[in-house]
């Protein structure tokens, strides 16, 4: 490892940044050295700006990629080489507003079904009913669900910040026969080492798996999960600040979005049409 790298790394971790976001900013100015084969110290401030044109106009990063390179390449530069970022000349790429995939649900509980592994089905209908990450998922422990509360709580999730989550009646009794059934020793849902946590690919996997048995041809990944638990409330008339806390969002406006792909909302819109 170089010192450079080392440095970086000490760096963010001294301010608490996440293991995937330290791994996401290195590699952004990594592949940002490699693509000039220089020692990324060596580079001017017209390389970067080069570099992130052609990062930016490429089309193989999407829009949250982008951020992340951008934040990376910033960060180093300010921090680890303690020089000034002219915004002017290095502006953030603009992000794209897209709305979020959801699925119906009648889908989302055909795609469930699909399964009679116990402890897949208690993946997907915990990822629903509680709106997690999957990187929260999988980090989840037994001690972690308060059956008296009836809440799950997410210790350290996205931005290193605590939250609770509804834990339903339906939830509890799936968890229990899962656990019946399974006994894990460390975390709730653990792969084929025991004491180890499931991985996030095998969730990835085990969705794709009954997307697919289900017939559901939707280009979507496990995330679309979290997506539908936000929508569904706001169909079923939740209101957005307690959607925004059980889904651990810092601002309002990223639950907001939801509000976009209401059905409720389209279907009281009058058929202009039908009134010639």
């Amino acid at each position: 490892m170089t010192p450079l790298r080392q440095k970086m790394i000490h760096w963010m971790e001294r301010k608490n940044y996440s293991a995937s976001t330290i791994k996401c900013y290195v590699t952004a100015v990594s592949v940002m050295a490699r693509h000039f084969g220089r020692c990324p110290s060596k580079l001017s401030e017209s390389d970067v700006a080069d570099y992130l044109h052609y990062v930016t106009t490429s089309k193989s990063y999407s829009s949250s990629s982008l951020n992340g390179i951008y934040s990376g390449i910033k960060l180093f530069w300010e921090n680890i080489l303690e020089r000034l970022w002219n915004v002017r000349r290095l502006p953030r790429p603009k992000r794209a507003k897209v709305l979020p995939e959801i699925l119906s649900v009648e889908e989302v509980r055909s795609l469930i079904e699909a399964t009679n592994n116990q402890k897949h089905k208690s993946i997907l209908r915990m990822l629903y009913s509680t709106g997690l990450r999957m990187g929260e998922l999988v980090k989840l422990k037994p001690s972690d669900i308060d059956s008296h509360r009836m809440v799950v709580r997410v210790q350290q999730g996205k931005g290193k910040k605590d939250r609770y989550t509804i834990l339903t009646q339906a939830m509890l009794a799936q968890l229990r026969d899962y656990w019946r059934g399974y006994r894990p020793l460390v975390y709730l849902f653990e792969g084929r080492t025991p004491g180890q946590a499931i991985s996030g690919r095998t969730v990835q996997q085990v969705f794709k798996k009954c997307m697919k048995k289900a017939g559901i041809r939707r280009q979507v990944g496990v995330h679309v999960l979290r997506h539908c638990f936000a929508t569904h409330l706001l169909d079923a008339g939740v209101d957005t600040l307690t959607i925004k806390s059980m889904m651990g969002h810092v601002n309002l406006s990223t639950t907001a979005r939801y509000i976009h792909v209401q059905n409720k909302r389209l279907e009281k819109v009058p058929d202009l049409l039908s009134q010639w």
